[in-house]
């Protein structure tokens, strides 16, 4: 029994009315014996069921100790996501004839969503990390050197700081992208017959467009993004541990001892970076970015991950959320199963009713997501209250969140999903966590490359017989955006994209697996999953 459980039972036996003596006896003598559980329970927990031996402390090293994970971060900018049974597919009528989201029951486990899409100034973030180190906290007698400090003042050649090479590879030893490969295509925004060129130029790089959604990223830009976003947020939570809970061959391997202090610090071959007989050490911006890219290196090695993952420092991989997740998240039937469990009406969009306009209090009449009213009507009437101006994509959370606290899951921008398109896969998944992978189930040849001719599925070759726009490039993006008919914004709808292209109306946003088992969360009377509150 744990003491806050413990404590809650406590509160409510003092809020019985005891009319009795017998009455008192009895929760005097249950509460000793919860007492005396207490006590046994903490005292088992010191030492193993299986052998009888002591665990170890940090006061004592030797022997087995185990990691609870109590302290275990929420992954940054994302909500928790119950999971359970729903009905996925389209409730609408299917306009378009493809029968390719037919109605199935399925099963979704818990899992961890970005709250909004990935903004411009998220994606810009990750282009300058791919060039430049992150700030550590590190010794102050160290200094990175860069074209402003007071040692270049006057010098014939002053040190410039890093800018990365367009043409050729990055510094970075474990990063061979080159700019070009990483920044979103700004060329989406051009059209021969509409004047958004403006845009090309300001959507993506305008700080006034700095918490709008990233858009013109293509499906293997946003991988690329999802782990990058797993290194670099694993590679904090290593320097916010005490250096001593970090597994001994990252000990040996990154760290060296003090001998005066006894306290870790950072090192190389034995040598403390900072350590330059006394004198302020200077460390390029290059040498520095590769020493923590050999962290990440070391950190991902499969035997080393698991020294990470069993201590609760490496959080899961951040990706994209598989199809099933998505469309789970976005329907959010947690907030009608009271009134509908079996979902026999199901939702249409990502909130209660049929329309498209808010139907309750000031904001009554106003449109509930930014999306293409009819032909021509991106915005309404100027003047009206239904006048938005979003003639583009709109600043994430703006709009009213659903019952999951997820933003924007209807209309704004459409968002890149992990599933590879196949229209029969509904008949194909299991319905326990539902996704289609690359080549499950059949090959790519059934659908539309010459099979006796393609070796390599990436590569184009225009010689070849393409018979069909399906194969395992055709990724799947749902949601609807700015410049889609409501249509598109039911959940159950769905398109694809080859994973290479890319538009003005496709962002996409992060999930993660849920670790552990539900747990009832006390300092906010919500179910949480195992990552609690530091």
């Amino acid at each position: 029994m744990y003491i806050s459980e413990f404590i809650i039972h406590l509160n409510k036996l003092k809020q019985l009315k005891m009319k009795n003596a017998a009455g008192y006896l009895k929760v005097g003598t249950l509460s000793v014996l919860l007492l005396f559980s207490i006590s046994a329970c903490s005292k088992k927990s010191s030492e193993s069921t299986t052998t009888g031996a002591k665990y170890a402390t940090k006061k004592s090293n030797l022997g087995f100790k185990p990691y609870y994970g109590k302290k275990l971060p929420n992954p940054p900018g994302m909500v928790f996501v119950q999971g359970g049974r729903t009905i996925l597919g389209s409730f609408e009528q299917d306009l378009y004839g493809s029968r390719d989201n037919v109605e199935r029951t399925v099963t979704v486990n818990s899992f961890w969503m970005d709250e909004t899409e990935v903004t411009n100034k998220n994606w810009r973030e990750y282009v300058y990390y791919q060039y430049n180190p992150q700030d550590l906290s590190l010794p102050k007698n160290i200094e990175i050197e860069n074209a402003s400090s007071k040692e270049n003042e006057g010098a014939a050649e002053p040190i410039l700081p890093f800018i990365p090479d367009l043409e050729g590879p990055t510094h970075s030893k474990s990063n061979p992208k080159m700019m070009l490969d990483i920044i979103p295509h700004d060329e989406v925004w051009t059209s021969s017959f509409s004047f958004n060129d403006v845009y090309a130029e300001n959507y993506y790089s305008n700080p006034g467009f700095n918490d709008y959604p990233v858009v013109g990223v293509t499906w293997r830009q946003v991988v690329d993004y999802s782990n990058w976003r797993t290194d670099f947020v694993n590679l904090q939570q290593i320097f916010k541990m005490d250096f001593e809970d970090l597994p001994l061959t990252f000990q040996e391997e990154f760290l060296v001892k003090n001998e005066t202090s006894g306290a870790f610090e950072l090192g190389i071959g034995g040598q403390v970076i900072g350590d330059n007989n006394g004198e302020k050490q200077v460390i390029s911006v290059v040498d520095f970015d590769d020493y923590q890219q050999e962290i990440v290196e070391y950190m991902n090695e499969p035997m080393n991950k698991r020294l990470f993952i069993e201590r609760g420092i490496y959080l899961p991989k951040f990706r994209l959320p598989n199809e099933a997740e998505w469309e789970y998240a976005a329907k959010a039937t947690i907030g009608t199963v009271y009134l509908d469990e079996n979902e026999e009406y199901g939702r249409i969009y990502p909130w209660d009713g049929r329309s498209t306009r808010n139907p309750f209090g000031r904001k009554r009449g106003e449109y509930l997501a930014n999306f293409k009213r009819g032909r021509g009507d991106y915005a309404g009437i100027a003047g009206n209250v239904n006048n938005d101006a979003s003639v583009i994509p709109e600043k994430v959370g703006k709009r009213e969140p659903n019952d999951f606290n997820l933003f924007n899951m209807g209309g704004n921008v459409s968002e890149w999903v992990f599933d590879t398109y196949r229209a029969l896969s509904y008949g194909d998944f299991d319905d326990l966590n539902p996704v289609r992978k690359d080549g499950t189930g059949d090959s790519e040849a059934n659908y539309g490359w010459e099979s006796s001719q393609v070796t390599d599925s990436i590569s184009y070759n225009p010689q070849l017989e393409y018979r069909s726009l399906v194969n395992d490039r055709s990724k799947v993006f749902k949601g609807g955006s700015w410049k889609d008919v409501a249509y598109w914004m039911a959940p159950g709808t769905r398109r694809y994209l080859d994973m290479d292209r890319a538009t003005s109306t496709i962002g996409f946003r992060c999930a993660m697996i849920s670790i552990g088992s539900k747990q009832f969360d006390q300092s906010n009377g919500i179910i949480s999953s195992v990552f609690g509150k530091e």
